[in-house]
């Protein structure tokens, strides 16, 4: 399966290589290595676990919203928006109907169930790349 190059990559604030990432550092160097598709990388925006830096987060989400069509239904490589607290701040790719690929800081990026438990109630939408 195509994920299985990417499990295990250590997390980094505002990382955007193989070397580390952040959960958007993992969306765009998977739609640039699966889809062939550069993302806006927005280095700099999440650099640590602080409030300020998660507003920042929250607000990058908006930036380019234009090219991401919400979708009801996700599909393979579309992104699952995650809130947490009263912020939309992590982001996933969609693998299939029930997993996400993802990555935490202090956790090496991983596939989880997005309906499970732990996440299905901070689903805020998905978005499906449109341009």
């Amino acid at each position: 399966m195509w994920t299985d190059n990417y499990i295990g990559l250590p997390f980094v604030p505002d990382g955007r290589d193989r070397n580390g990432l952040d959960c958007w550092g993992l969306v765009c160097l998977v739609y640039k290595e699966q889809l062939g598709i550069d993302l806006p990388l927005c280095k700099g925006i999440f650099v640590n676990q602080s409030i300020a830096s998660l507003k920042k987060a929250a607000r990058a989400y908006n930036i380019g919203k234009e090219a991401w069509q919400k979708v009801s239904t996700p599909t393979p490589f579309d992104v699952v928006m995650l809130r947490t607290g009263k912020y939309i701040w992590h982001v996933g790719v969609i693998i299939d109907t029930r997993r996400m690929l993802h990555i935490l800081s202090g956790i090496n990026s991983m596939v989880e169930e997005y309906t499970g438990m732990l996440w299905k109630d901070r689903v805020e939408e998905y978005r499906h790349y449109a341009r």
